[in-house]
């Protein structure tokens, strides 16, 4: 049986034979089919965003397996394992929007609608907002979001309404395997007790910080950040294995409210590549996966069409997101899930199971339930590497890639 290490042998001995595959493939690129305009009021959207080659990547003669076509498809050259050798499939998946690498962070955050999320919230109680951001370490995840962040605080306060001016404050804490930090608290790091009762989510132990102007913002968010990146360079973690949750809540004078809530979520990576024989590195993974394995079914049954129950207690993650999977007349949500990727071959695994994890997200009823459990990601042709011609780029079987009524 061929390992991962010979598949990535044999993918960059053919280096030449891929790319040029990958040139003829794209020669066959059809049109994707144009996103409705209600697409974009729907509670849940999906885009991808590619981060450009390292230069460790290309130290290392690894080149992009990933082409992108605008404005919302993905095609992924995945080398794969067979006991013939090594083998290749071209996929294609289909996001709300996609993100190459030269797309800006005002690019981002302009596709995203985050101004629009923003007027509502300022203006009327009922809404719950959650930006999350998914994929290996290393991908940007961190870097998106932070930029996130930083045009969020300046949109917050240039866009407060004139009169009926709501009361802002903002929370911050990380989840590391089963256990949650403060990390605003003083002492730093304080304990964070995740309980549910009454069917919703409770914190003792949070602190909840008022904000009265762009620079209260701006100081919390960094000192939220700084403890967060001292705490992994303390524990050596060169992986980051923490969610890190920052809730912007808008208290209305109605005594309701709206929140703005920005996830940077653990490093997805395969467990065996993050913990190296750490025990506490694998109870933590382990708990890690069970979260975002936790996320994605609640994901799915909010995309149900049979009022299906979501298992929102499954995880202290999916606990602390529970109003992100929620509608009911008194209060909308809308979830959006950045997939970070590599274009590198090196991390072709990773990126593939990153663009597994979202395909239900693009999906609804029963095709996102089929999809969820057979992985279920476009189409492919598998065949040798040596063996490839501009007939085989076609793409031959489109399966459940849809888009959504």
């Amino acid at each position: 049986m061929a390992t991962l290490q010979d598949s990535l042998a044999n993918a960059l001995k053919n280096k030449a034979v891929i790319q040029n595959h990958m040139r003829q493939h794209q020669k066959c690129w059809e049109a994707p089919p144009e996103l409705d305009s209600s697409a974009f009021s729907h509670p849940i959207q999906v885009f991808v965003r590619v981060r450009p080659l390292l230069q460790r990547d290309r130290d290392s003669g690894a080149f992009s397996l990933v082409m992108v076509q605008p404005p919302r498809t993905v095609h992924f050259t995945h080398p794969t394992n067979r006991w013939t050798g090594g083998c290749f499939a071209t996929k294609t998946y289909d996001a709300d929007g996609v993100f190459d690498e030269e797309a800006t962070n005002d690019t981002v955050y302009g596709r995203l609608g985050l101004q629009e999320m923003i007027k509502q919230a300022l203006s009327e109680p009922g809404h719950e907002f959650c930006v999350m951001a998914y994929g290996q370490t290393g991908t940007g995840k961190t870097y998106t979001t932070t930029a996130i962040e930083e045009r969020l605080t300046a949109d917050v306060f240039s866009l407060m309404p004139d009169e009926n001016i709501p009361k802002l404050s903002l929370t911050a804490f990380e989840i590391r395997g089963g256990k949650a930090y403060d990390l605003l608290s003083d002492p730093s790091h304080n304990p964070v007790q995740i309980t549910s009762a009454n069917g919703s989510s409770t914190y003792p132990g949070l602190g909840k910080h008022g904000v009265a102007t762009q620079e209260d913002l701006v100081t919390l968010l960094g000192k939220a950040k700084e403890l967060r990146m001292t705490r992994s360079t303390v524990k050596n973690d060169t992986s980051s294995r923490s969610h890190c949750i920052v809730t912007l809540h808008i208290e209305h004078t109605t005594g309701d409210g709206s929140d703005i809530i920005i996830v940077d979520l653990a490093g997805s990576e395969r467990s065996s590549y993050a913990t190296k024989n750490d025990p506490e590195r694998v109870k933590e993974s382990i708990e890690t996966n069970k979260g975002l394995a936790a996320l994605k079914d609640c994901i799915r049954a909010r995309l149900s069409t049979s009022n299906q129950h979501i298992p929102w207690r499954s995880s202290k993650l999916t606990m602390v997101l529970r109003g992100a999977f929620e509608q009911s007349p008194a209060r909308s949500s809308k979830l959006i899930v950045l997939a970070c990727i590599s274009p590198s071959i090196i991390d072709s695994e990773d990126t593939m199971g990153t663009l597994k994890y979202i395909t239900p997200f693009q999906l609804t009823g029963d095709a996102a339930l089929e999809a969820s459990k057979h992985h279920t990601g476009g189409s492919s042709r598998l065949d040798h590497a040596s063996e490839w011609g501009h007939d085989d780029s076609v793409v031959s079987d489109p399966l459940m890639i849809i888009t959504r009524p």
